[in-house]
């Protein structure tokens, strides 16, 4: 596994803390309740409909990743649940191209939730030898057109309320490049949880929170089960720290055609 595609931690935009991993087949079932709660407009904007729900099939297919299917989903610190899920799936007739898709849950969009997904995605594509995305979006998705040139340089061509984009991916380094937190910062986010798991901590009282320096995320938790707990220790020991950087829109959903 490379470094890119390691699980990571990732600051958002608005603060909240997120882990961003390869999906896994033993995810479908949070996959079809992160779909569920979908609003009809978010749903239309993914599908060009409001489909009213996915087959077994195709949500089975979400979960699996090969040599031609990427994908990439966001869980809350503090959560099991999906909150967001980007993808790709290389072209067999173009191997150095994929389709592209983003959605979002609709409580977390306009975070830069998106925006951390596909600086990921796009990393994981370049490193397979893919060096060009391709979506189809509505033209009234304002936020997901906005977002495309973050990814690198955008060639589009309108056909009634749907515009074609290919985006020639950018290296990294010519990306928005997300700062690294401080790794004494993730030492103290570790001991916190340990104590945490312990029961040594019920809560972070307010007088403290104003003397020592405390993540947001942690600030927020009065108590946690302990295996809940061990567990996110577990996925921050093999996360790497890093911080999603600032973007003026979110992309809400961008389709896979």
């Amino acid at each position: 596994m490379t470094a890119v595609s390691q699980p990571q931690v990732v600051r958002l935009r608005s603060g909240e803390h997120v882990r961003i991993r390869q999906v896994r087949p033993g995810d479908v079932p949070a996959l079809t309740r992160a779909y569920a709660k979908l609003s009809e407009e978010s749903r239309y904007l993914r599908f060009f409909t409001a489909r009213p729900e996915l087959s077994e099939p195709m949500l089975r297919a979400a979960a699996e990743v090969d040599d031609h299917h990427e994908a990439l989903v966001a869980l809350p610190m503090t959560s099991g649940e999906i909150v967001g899920i980007c993808r790709y799936v290389r072209l067999p007739d173009r191997p150095d191209t994929a389709d592209l898709a983003v959605t979002v849950a609709d409580a977390w969009q306009g975070r830069g939730l998106g925006s951390a997904m596909l600086a990921r995605l796009s990393a994981l594509a370049l490193e397979t030898g893919i060096a060009y995305f391709q979506v189809e979006i509505l033209a009234e998705n304002r936020a997901a057109l906005d977002m495309l040139p973050k990814l690198g340089q955008v060639e589009t061509e309108a056909s009634g309320s749907v515009v074609g984009a290919r985006i020639e991916i950018a290296e990294p380094a010519a990306q928005e490049e997300p700062q690294e937190e401080p790794q004494e910062e993730q030492g103290e986010l570790r001991s916190l949880l340990s104590a945490l798991a312990r029961g040594a901590i019920i809560g972070i009282p307010a007088p403290f929170r104003q003397l020592v320096r405390v993540p947001d995320l942690f600030v927020r938790i009065v108590r946690l089960p302990v295996i809940a707990l061990r567990a996110l220790l577990a996925e921050l020991d093999e996360a790497g720290p890093d911080e999603a950087g600032p973007d003026e829109a979110d992309p809400a959903d961008l389709p896979l055609s």
